[in-house]
């Protein structure tokens, strides 16, 4: 159970990140042609301090209908979450429910989305934490 609780904690600071750093008002503010979006990805890679654990599957499906859903596997057990998501320019925002009805909202920056590759960047204090996902 413990390993699953660690899963959780790692996917839901992955998925829906951080709030953006408001103070700077950094964004790129770049336009993300959204249906590149719709489909399912896998993590490939994570910079983030609380990344998932070495083993684990993430898979991010997102839905034409504004639904994200988060599975992820990892030892012999398996999480699904689900929630909305909206792209506004090129800030992915989503709102995940955890296992407890714990409301989870996040905003990060879509660096990158073709129709193979997605990067995510999400600032965290100083640093900037970047996520890699493939179709």
């Amino acid at each position: 159970m413990r390993a699953l609780s660690v899963v959780l904690a790692a996917l839901l600071a992955l998925a829906v990140a951080a709030q953006a750093d408001e103070a700077k008002g950094e964004s790129g503010g770049g336009k993300i042609d959204k249906s590149k979006l719709v489909g399912t990805w896998k993590l490939v890679k994570t910079d983030a301090k609380e990344g998932p654990p070495k083993g684990a599957t993430v898979r991010l499906e997102f839905t034409k209908d504004g639904k994200v859903n988060l599975t992820t596997s990892f030892e012999d057990k398996k999480l699904n979450l689900t929630g909305p998501y909206s792209v506004e320019g090129d800030q992915l925002t989503t709102t995940i429910k955890g296992p407890n009805d714990k409301q989870n909202a996040g905003t990060s920056m879509i660096k990158e989305l073709t129709a193979k590759r997605l990067v995510t960047t999400t600032k965290k204090g100083d640093a900037v934490e970047t996520t890699e996902f493939e179709k």
